[in-house]
Order: structure tokens, then sequence, then C-alpha cells
């Protein structure tokens, strides 16, 4: 067995407190990372640490310059556990997307209807609860009984096989 990281934040920057108040729930962003030390994340959101509008498939480095801006970042990190297939599955695909990162655009119409519950489902287009829902469900790790587009960050917390192995500043997670 291998395990993949599930990454539950919060910045605590304008928008990530906006979906805060919005999900009353203390985590506004999640990723997914494929080592324990979450050296590298994958999610949904700011290319920029400086721009609301750049925004699509990223890879933040825990010791890059989003994390550096973001200091304070809160966090609670889970470990999942996977099948050696669904690990080489899961981390070729996400070496496919950053191979192809431009045609991967960050919802901003989803993460808007989410609000009221609407499903989307645009090609190519994720906000990262839906990302990292997407990745679990297509590689058979875990099966939401929702429409993906709908996941929202605390839905993570459901999966049966999660374990809590951190909660605290990200920039403390040894």
């Amino acid at each position: 067995m291998k395990k993949i990281y599930i990454i539950l934040m919060h910045t605590h920057t304008f928008p990530a407190r906006l979906i805060k108040i919005a999900t009353k729930y203390p985590y506004s962003h999640v990723g997914l990372s494929l080592e324990k030390d979450c050296n590298q994340i994958y999610s949904f959101g700011r290319k920029k640490w400086n721009s609301f509008i750049d925004c699509g498939f990223t890879i933040e480095e825990k010791n890059g310059n989003f994390f550096q801006k973001f200091n304070k970042t809160i966090c609670k990190i889970y470990e999942l556990p996977v099948t050696e297939k669904q690990y080489k599955k899961i981390k070729k695909h996400l070496q496919h997307m950053k191979k192809n990162q431009a045609i991967y655009k960050y919802d901003f119409i989803g993460l808007i209807l989410k609000i009221w519950d609407i499903p989307t489902n645009y090609q190519n287009r994720y906000v990262c609860s839906y990302f990292v829902a997407s990745i679990l469900q297509k590689f058979k790790v875990y099966q939401f009984d929702k429409n993906l587009s709908l996941v929202k960050p605390k839905d993570f917390e459901c999966i049966p096989l999660l374990k809590e192995i951190y909660n605290g500043y990200f920039s403390k997670y040894q």
C-alpha cells in the first residue's frame, strides 16, 4: 500500500475569508500531495501569489513563494491509503496535467454556483475541491455521493480511511 495526502487549509487571504464565510467551515482550500512531507501540493488556485485573476492548476512548493508570503496558513493534513497501481496512475495523471498546464483553468463560475448547489461541468475547469475529488473518484480511491463540482473542503473529512496526521500551521509541519 502507498499513501497520498489531502491538505485542508486556510490562507487568511481575502478570497479565502469570503469562502470561509460562505461555507461556515474553518478551511477554504484543499490540495493533494503524493509525499508525506507535502513539499509539493497539487491544486487549483492562484498561479501567482499577488493575483486573484491568474488562476488554474498549481503546484505549490512548501518552501516556495506562496507559503512564504502566506506563512500563517493553517491546515489539517490527512493520509489516505491507496494501492500501488492507484498511486502510479495518480502520479502519471498529475505529471500529464503539469505538462499540459495551460489547458486547465479555474472555474470561477462553478465557484459562485457552488454556493447555491448548482453543479457545473466545464471541460478542464476546476476549483480546488472539485479537482481533488475528481482525482479520488477517477482512480477509484473514493466515490462521493454528490456531483463532484459540488464537493467542498469539509466533504473530505467524511472519507472512511482518512487519517489525520497533522493540525496546525503549515509552516510548522515537518
